[in-house]
């Protein structure tokens, strides 16, 4: 069934539990992410939890963005320190490498089931990989920052082993929940992971409103903004421009084909988070790195000043310049500047484009539809169906692009035009999952209805 159709459907709760099978997928996963949930309580071995929570470093910047994507399991330091996000960059970096690699290419694409199982197997291995690198930086930072007990050759092989293990085993979750249950596994984790949040945050808004450090109005305002994002976001999830394809007796009989839809975002929430990781890692390294009382314009000043010949310069009009090309370059990395809502904006556009020409190759789909017979209405196949995809995808990415850019860089300001910071979880890249992961286990449920009621009546008419 067509998204299109899909969508104009409801779903109640009769028509789910009289569906054969779907009743069990969904206990299943309900059951697979409490197991998930539990495991975000317990907590890692050898951790001062005093001297954890006088250090804020877990819960802002990068990191708070991960343990966002981990529902607190990273500021809290559990076992599920990591969560998913080892998988989740290492599938990224798989689909990246697919276009570059070409027998990664031709593992996936054209070796049929036993080639997408090699490569998910290779992802397995790469989620290893990260997941170990991961943990050793997590030990290294635990000890710098004086938050382990005791933080020995005992300490780092312990963390090391836990978190590994638990992030496989976290993996192991979310595909299971893929293969037996209902929806992404690894989405409904960091869904189940953001979800986790809203209700601390509820209540951390009631009592900002009710001791007087935030305005009912700003907070009646960001809801507001909030339910127009929201509205926004699912226009640009659930949108595409759909091209008519005819097969060549079609075009004969001149009868309508089937639909080519390019979606206005190919690219999903990935450019949110590539942008995030870009502007937060220098600052997240200088924090692991234990240098954590000096901003990047002043160690970009005492750089300067111990090369010879240019501390001199230091009084001149250069240096002037020179100091205030520096500041800037500090509020690009300041979460409430405009020099660093400017880069943000400008990082998510970029990726999006590079994203969108990786996933939706326009000269690969021509040469597809001409090897199938059919071609796009009104448009000759070879060179001119090229040209025609490259024109309509530079429109509708670069539509999507600016959509996703202005989802990203609005909240961070309303928060502050509304004089309110409790609701910040939910910007930008936390709407966007939880109404995305929202969509598309709604569309599936939806598809296993519809496909059960289709078996159910060619049942009936043998």
């Amino acid at each position: 069934m067509s998204q299109e159709k899909l969508s104009n459907q409801s779903l109640s709760f009769k028509d789910i539990f009289s569906a054969s099978g779907l009743p069990e997928k969904l206990w299943f996963t309900v059951f697979m992410l409490a197991i998930y949930r539990l495991g975000v309580h317990i907590p890692l071995y050898g951790v001062d939890q005093e001297a954890l929570k006088s250090n804020p470093t877990l819960s802002s910047g990068l990191m708070g963005l991960v343990d966002m994507f981990a529902g607190g399991a990273l500021s809290a330091l559990s076992i599920f320190a990591l969560g998913i996000g080892p998988y989740i960059t290492s599938s990224i970096i798989m689909q990246l490498l697919v276009e570059v690699v070409p027998p990664l290419k031709e593992m996936q694409r054209h070796q049929g089931e036993e080639g997408r199982r090699q490569f998910q197997k290779i992802t397995r291995y790469a989620c290893l990989i990260l997941s170990i690198i991961q943990s050793f930086a997590l030990a290294r930072f635990l000890d710098v920052a004086k938050i382990a007990i005791e933080a020995g050759s005992v300490f780092y092989l312990v963390t090391i082993l836990v978190l590994t293990v638990s992030s496989l085993l976290v993996m192991w979750i979310g595909e299971t929940i893929t293969e037996k249950g209902i929806g992404n596994g690894a989405s409904l984790l960091i869904f189940i992971g953001i979800a986790s949040k809203l209700p601390i945050m509820i209540k951390d808004t009631a009592t900002a409103v009710r001791v007087g450090s935030s305005p009912q109005w700003g907070v009646i305002a960001l809801v507001g903004i909030f339910v127009l994002l929201t509205i926004l976001i699912i226009c640009i999830q659930e949108g595409s421009r759909n091209l008519l394809i005819l097969g060549a007796r079609q075009a004969r009989v001149n009868s309508r084909g089937h639909y080519l839809p390019l979606k206005i975002n190919p690219a999903g929430v990935l450019p949110i988070i590539f942008a995030s990781a870009v502007l937060f890692m220098p600052i997240q390294l200088l924090t692991f790195a234990g240098i954590q009382d000096k901003s990047v314009s002043m160690l970009l000043k005492d750089f300067f000043m111990s090369v010879p010949g240019l501390s001199a310069l230091a009084t001149t009009p250069i240096g002037d310049l020179g100091n205030w090309l520096a500041m800037r370059l500090e509020y690009m990395f300041s979460y409430t500047k405009v020099e660093h809502s400017i880069a943000y904006f400008l990082l998510i556009v970029g990726f999006s484009f590079f994203y969108a020409t990786i996933v939706t190759n326009p000269r690969e789909m021509a040469e597809n539809l001409k090897k199938g017979g059919s071609a796009i209405e009104g448009v000759k196949p070879g060179k001119p169906t090229t040209d025609f995809l490259e024109k309509i995808l530079s429109r509708i990415v670069f539509i999507g692009a600016m959509a996703i850019g202005i989802i990203a860089v609005l909240p961070i300001h309303a928060e502050q035009w509304c004089q309110v910071n409790t609701l910040g979880g939910l910007g930008s890249t936390s709407l966007i999952i939880l109404v995305g992961v929202a969509i598309d286990t709604r569309n599936q449920l939806l598809a296993y209805v519809h496909s059960h009621r289709y078996q159910t009546k060619s049942i009936l008419k043998r």
